[in-house]
């Protein structure tokens, strides 16, 4: 029932008995916060009308598919195919669609979700959407939307056909876009798009921009010099930059996330306004760099100072020497002058050349790296040879104290002259170190660590070792071995914690198969407690690089 003075509905009696504060959005929105099940936001939705609309509010506020926005319509009016797409079985009266148009202003982010689903909800089939924006463009059907991931609204597959849509989502309220950009669309038409960015979608902070591999990369010239909000940027997969924007870069006071793909035409080296004074990107906490060869990463390092970065990856994919190497690390320390890393990470993929011969990556080529004394993660993957030494690994210990995630991971193989020694009191003194990747040799039983032997103990009194608790995961790479029961024996007792041993298993490789039969004592002698429950989290927490 109406009340005549003022439109608004009559107090129900759930309402006259409910206590006043609940009455105001903002206590009920702040209560939902902390309500994690969706099952119980919509219990409380359903108990009175007064509560609801705040409960719907955060019920469509995120959604990952617009399946649930069409079965909105009433049921007669769709039907879900062996396909698992939704189809409309008869046309939509005006005032159904506007039960959809109701759900979908409540919806602030259109984003892609990162966990699986057994079953892939019901989606809409294009024809559906096309008739669904049809009845409302999307700027009036989505009027709150802040992030946008177009792959949410239409799928890979029908992006092509469906692309110059995208335009009519831009609006000055959306914050985050996330778009990729259809093999064979003709260039002029992604330009138009990305040029209409400053006067449409104004208020943009976060921009993520890739591309299906091709035969040659998709190049766009991105006003970024009209874009100052941005956060984030993210240009990636197969889409680059062209060097007029490369340059703008330098502009952006505000970013705080960078992820680039350089390639020779992206002029990292010829640009005249990044070839004088380095460029500061004072912001700037999280940098990707990908490129075929590691110089062009280099290069950019070189003519950007970076005082504030916390996160650095590298990814390159053809083979670099070891001078190539050396000039990538010092432009690391030249970049990140405050020395402020957290997290370095360089990786060449693909690497299925691991049998080729290449020339060792010796321990110097990585000492400038020592000087990150705040480092927690230092992963380098496949880069080749790794040639450390003990001096250098002792290093560590004493450089980063801190280590969480520890990895020099190569197929190839190499008489490595780290001992087995070295490695334990690496491990032993960074107390936090949880994963380690190292190849060193296990042939000779390491003695008691300096400084920690009682009196008259002797050498191979593995009990009064110190003991590790932090360390999960340990890779041995090709390390040398000569028996089992040793080396499972010290481990086990050092490293109470460990989960697992893993090793390279190659071909004509001695050494890979006895560590495999080092685990089964190993597995005897660590807890079945502890080791258990978490075994089947170990291939994924490695990245691939177990065997």
């Amino acid at each position: 029932m109406k009340d005549c003075s003022n439109g608004r509905a009559s107090p129900t009696v759930s309402e006259l008995t409910m206590h006043p504060a609940l009455l105001v959005d903002d206590i009920v929105h702040a209560i939902l916060q902390n309500v994690t099940r969706a099952t119980d936001v919509i219990k409380f939705a359903s108990t009175c009308s007064a509560i609801s609309s705040p409960a719907l509010d955060i019920l469509w506020c995120t959604q990952s598919n617009l399946g649930p926005l069409i079965m909105c319509l009433p049921e007669d009016t769709w039907k879900v195919g062996n396909d698992n797409l939704i189809r409309l079985s008869r046309e939509p009266l005006p005032t159904e669609w506007e039960r959809v148009r109701i759900n979908a202003s409540r919806i602030r982010k259109l984003v892609s979700n990162p966990i699986g689903h057994r079953k892939r909800p019901p989606t809409p089939h294009r024809d559906v959407l096309q008739q669904l924006f049809a009845q409302f463009p999307p700027t009036s059907l989505f009027p709150n939307l802040v992030a946008l991931d177009f792959q949410v609204v239409f799928d890979l597959a029908e992006f092509s056909a469906n692309f110059s849509l995208l335009r009519q989502f831009l609006s000055p309220g959306l914050e985050m876009l996330a778009f990729c950009v259809p093999l064979g669309l003709p260039a002029h038409e992604v330009q138009q798009l990305v040029d209409a960015f400053p006067a449409e979608a104004s208020g943009l902070r976060q921009l993520v921009i890739s591309a299906k591999s091709g035969d040659s990369p998709c190049h766009i010239d991105l006003p970024l010099n009209k874009l100052g909000k941005l956060i984030t940027l993210d240009v990636i997969r197969n889409v680059c930059l062209t060097r007029h924007s490369i340059a703008d870069i330098g502009r952006m006071r505000s970013l705080q996330v960078l992820a680039l793909t350089l390639h020779e035409e992206s002029g990292v080296l010829e640009d005249s306004r990044l070839t004088g004074m380095p460029v500061e990107l004072s912001a700037l906490d999280r940098l990707t760099l990908t490129a075929d060869r590691m110089q062009l990463c280099t290069s950019f390092l070189l003519r950007v100072i970076t005082p504030h970065l916390s996160s650095i990856n590298i990814n390159y994919t053809e083979y670099a020497t070891p001078g190539e190497v050396d000039k990538l690390v010092l432009s690391l320390q030249t970049s990140c002058q405050s020395f402020a890393l957290e997290e370095i990470s360089i990786e060449r993929s693909p690497h299925q050349d691991f049998n080729k011969e290449h020339s060792p990556l010796p321990s110097h080529l990585f000492r400038p790296l020592l000087k990150f004394r705040r480092l927690k993660t230092a992963k380098f993957f496949a880069m080749g040879k790794y040639c450390l030494d003990d001096a250098f690994i002792e290093d560590i210990a004493v450089a980063w104290p801190d280590i969480h995630d520890l990895r020099f991971a190569s197929k190839e193989t190499v008489n490595s002259t780290v001992t087995f020694a070295a490695m334990l009191s690496l491990a032993s003194r960074c107390r936090s170190l949880r994963l380690l990747h190292l190849t060193f040799d296990a042939t000779q039983t390491p003695a008691l660590p300096p400084g920690r032997q009682s009196e008259g103990a002797p050498d191979r009194d593995h009990h009064s070792w110190p003991k590790q608790t932090a360390l999960r995961m340990l890779h041995v790479g090709h390390s040398k071995v000569s028996t089992t029961r040793s080396p499972a024996f010290v481990l086990a007792t050092v490293f109470p914690n460990l989960l697992n041993i893993a090793s390279y298993q190659t071909p004509g490789v001695s050494y890979d198969i006895q560590w495999r039969q080092v685990a089964t004592p190993f597995r005897y002698l660590v807890s079945p407690r502890e080791a258990g429950p978490r075994m089947a989290n170990i291939p994924s927490m490695f990245g691939g690089y177990l065997p």
